[in-house]
């Protein structure tokens, strides 16, 4: 330390001894309550006459309102500010309005940091959900490539394995509950399936009653169709079968599964076609629609209403479909035969 830094500590030191009231120095009056107490003591023992005791003198520096410099200490950490050694009691007053800030911010800070924990907490569900969600959709996969779906004939229905889980209770409730959890083209893959066996199914089902089961996955399937894919789905339901002098619609009309399925397909064509949405059909998809929907009609006012069956939902906008494509009377017999 240099005798400048020296000469600078000890003037800090002197003034740190001055007070402008000495009365309220606490320190100052201790001392020479402890002084005044042993000479006293003193005189009455007779080792000292009585005097009037010494006074602490201190040089005076002039002080002033603010300073502006600070001091550097060679080796020391940080710097020095004169304002606070020179007014050392307003420096710990100010030390007490800075804790309450300091508690004020830190309480704040708290606050903000277990804001923080919770959005951290929910970026960690999210993360672990989208990794659940993904190791879900390979569980998915997989069943589904265990049920082993492919096209056969008519003389394979027999012995194929994806029908013949359908033509048990257990194997449509798996094939219900799976549905949700495939992709679009598996779900529409399930449904071209069913319904191009639908009469051996229907057939199988006579005791179980079952397939029921499956109208409430299928019809949401249904629900997000594109019109040329739902147009494909029809054809299926159309097309004459060899064995059979029946077509598959006839069959399906006198079948709860069958109608019910039927209904949420031909609604389904009329929603796309009465919305503002581009349906971008494929060659020809209109003209078979049109076909269906007189197919439909016709088979539909020749089965008798006894063996008619009540379907498991009856959409709204069927009249609506027919109102589009036939006459007055034809429509009146539809909707008392649906009724």
């Amino acid at each position: 330390m240099t005798s400048k830094e020296k000469d600078w500590v000890i003037k800090v030191e002197m003034i740190q001894l001055q007070s402008e009231n000495m009365d309220d120095d606490y320190y100052y009056q201790m001392y020479y309550h402890r002084l005044e107490q042993r000479q006293a003591e003193e005189e009455l023992l007779g080792w000292r006459n009585r005097q009037e005791p010494p006074k602490l003198v201190t040089p005076f520096i002039q002080k002033v309102e603010t300073y502006n410099s600070v001091v550097r200490i060679a080796g020391s950490l940080g710097q020095v500010a004169v304002s606070t050694c020179y007014s050392p009691r307003r420096a710990i007053d100010a030390v007490h309005h800075a804790l309450v800030e300091e508690v004020g911010e830190g309480r704040l800070c708290w606050q903000l940091f277990l804001q923080l924990l919770e959005v951290e907490e929910m970026q960690r569900k999210m993360s672990l959900a989208a990794e659940e969600q993904e190791q879900k959709s390979q569980e998915a996969e997989r069943i589904y490539q265990a049920l082993k779906i492919r096209a056969c004939s008519s003389e394979e229905e027999a012995e194929d394995e994806f029908l013949q889980l359908l033509c048990v209770q257990k194997g449509k409730k798996l094939t219900a509950r799976l549905l949700p959890h495939l992709s679009p083209e598996q779900a529409e893959k399930i449904l071209l399936t069913i319904t191009h066996h639908l009469p051996f199914l229907m057939k199988k089902d006579v005791l179980d009653e079952s397939l029921p089961l499956l109208y409430s996955p299928l019809n949401k399937v249904v629900g997000r169709m594109t019109f040329s894919k739902l147009i494909e789905v029809l054809q299926e339901m159309s097309r004459p079968l060899p064995e059979s002098p029946e077509l598959p619609i006839t069959m399906a009309l006198k079948n709860q599964f069958g109608i019910s399925l039927l209904y949420s397909l031909l609604s389904h064509g009329e929603k796309l076609l009465s919305s503002d949405t581009p349906l971008e059909p494929c060659s020809g998809d209109f003209e078979t629609w049109t076909d269906v929907v007189f197919l439909v009609a016709r088979e539909l006012s020749q089965v008798p209403k006894a063996s008619l069956v009540e379907p498991l939902f009856l959409p709204s906008n069927l009249l609506s479909l027919f109102c589009r494509y036939l006459d007055k009377q034809t429509v009146h017999h539809l909707e008392a035969k649906m009724e």
